[in-house]
């Protein structure tokens, strides 16, 4: 094993020692919340087989990847000599991938099941060549492995050339997504989250709120916690960092800048057009946008050139794109303008400090988020419609004029409007309220109707978001 493999494999001295000097468990030690993904829980991997867990810089995939070994062995499924964390941030290529698979496959105990976990595998060039190596002479036939990366198109297409290698089980991909607002407010409060149960229940079953609601006392705490999440997202580092110091260091703003940044680079892309593009997203925030209008505010010439730049940015969950929703088949009409937004509001910040060439990029959000700026109100749009593209269908409405958010429900949809105001505009809703049935989210404390629609605040929608 490599001298600076050994750190991540502590466990193979002692236990106790990987729990507190382990890079990524001893974080959590220390941290004012400590949050453990349902993943950590769900991957399969005692059923032998190839698994994927894709999603963002910082999330927690590697945490994630730590604290389901820490599981392995705490519940004995594996002896420790069977595990191996494997980090790809020095190896060069295909050669020295399998070079270090093999190395670890002649330290185990034989016929006995066995865990290999590959980090960030799309660092290794050709790195599909050794998994796929290494399946077809049935290593994985007695044991499992756990392969992340941050583009998840990368990896997911890679996997396509697996077919009847990847074993039995019935799901091999995961997503890992920064924290929901559902989590946070979890993570924050315990017994606020479970307030809202019946009425997230309610929503799952027939997305929309039972009258019963209409004097719901924990609204106010609850659109207190929902300021909080707008300035530090779903990202536990900024979270911790936060509580702890009532604000957010400026390093870990540029801790995710340096990765997002290092990653486009390797990719052969350029940081100057990389900018361009994000600012031309900034001006263009909430509104309808086709590649080529945002040809005119960059300096890239081909309209393809971009749309490669966001998809990318999008494949690494720095975006998310929302397509317009041809009502009469219910499904995606491609040729109609796009919405592109952020997917979190950490991201958001980070990157709009970063075209604004803010020094304090914690003091630029403050200001924003106190604001009553358009900026402000596309961000806050943006969140709750990125909520909902993670566990709906979810496209917005482009007519005569637009709905904000258009959920997929069985058959149908559900509209959704986001007024951050606490005053509602019949003229600026005049969309909406063409339809039957549709939710109109605002900027107030309580639940209500405007005209046929409901009314409710904008943070319970991010919290029946999921």
């Amino acid at each position: 094993m490599k001298e600076d493999f050994i750190v991540h494999n502590l466990f193979w001295r002692n236990f106790e020692e990987f729990e507190n000097l382990d890079p990524h468990l001893s974080k959590i030690k220390t941290s004012e919340f400590i949050y453990t993904p349902p993943l950590a829980y769900e991957i399969p991997v005692m059923i032998p087989g190839i698994y994927i867990l894709t999603g963002g810089r910082q999330v927690g995939k590697s945490t994630t990847l730590k604290l389901i070994i820490k599981n392995l062995l705490k519940e004995k499924l594996v002896e420790k000599e069977n595990i191996y964390y494997l980090p790809c941030d020095t190896i060069k290529d295909y050669n020295q991938l399998l070079f270090e698979i093999e190395q670890f496959f002649q330290t185990t105990t034989k016929d006995k099941p066995f865990v290999l976990f590959i980090d960030e595998i799309t660092y290794v060039e050709e790195w599909g060549r050794a998994i796929k190596s290494l399946a077809d002479s049935g290593f994985f036939n007695l044991g499992s492995v756990l392969i992340t990366g941050s583009d998840s198109y990368l990896l997911k297409n890679a996997m396509m050339e697996f077919p009847g290698r990847r074993g039995m089980a019935d799901n091999q991909d995961f997503h890992l997504f920064p924290l929901s607002f559902k989590e946070y407010v979890n993570l924050k409060e315990k017994q606020l989250l479970k307030s809202f149960e019946n009425i997230r229940i309610e929503f799952d079953k027939g997305i929309f709120i039972p009258e019963g609601f209409a004097t719901f006392k924990n609204l106010s705490n609850l659109k207190n916690i929902f300021s909080d999440y707008l300035l530090t997202g779903g990202y536990l580092s900024a979270i911790n960092d936060f509580e702890k110091n009532k604000k957010i260091n400026s390093a870990v703003y540029k801790t995710y800048l340096q990765w997002i940044i290092g990653d486009i680079l390797k990719r052969g892309k350029s940081e100057f057009y990389l900018k361009e593009i994000i600012k031309a997203l900034f001006l263009r925030l909430s509104k309808q946008i086709t590649w080529n209008s945002l040809s005119k505010d960059v300096s890239i010439e081909h309209h393809q050139t971009i749309a490669d730049y966001i998809n990318l940015l999008t494949r690494m969950d720095v975006t998310f794109i929302l397509q317009a929703l041809r009502e009469d088949k219910m499904r995606a009409a491609p040729k109609k303008a796009k919405k592109v937004s952020f997917c979190d509001p950490f991201i958001f910040h980070t990157l709009y400090g970063l075209i604004e060439n803010k020094i304090d990029f914690f003091e630029a959000s403050k200001h924003l988020l106190d604001s009553t700026s358009t900026l402000k109100n596309s961000l806050i749009e943006g969140s709750v419609s990125g909520l909902f593209n993670r566990t709906r269908e979810s496209y917005y409405i482009k007519s005569d004029g637009e709905v904000d958010i258009a959920i997929i429900t069985g058959k149908t949809f559900l509209p959704i409007e986001i007024k951050n105001s606490l005053t509602l505009n019949k003229n600026e809703l005049k969309q909406i309220l063409k339809y039957k049935k549709g939710i109109i989210g605002y900027a107030g404390s309580e639940i209500g109707k405007f005209e046929h629609l409901q009314v409710v605040p904008i943070s319970l929608l991010a919290i029946l978001a999921g």
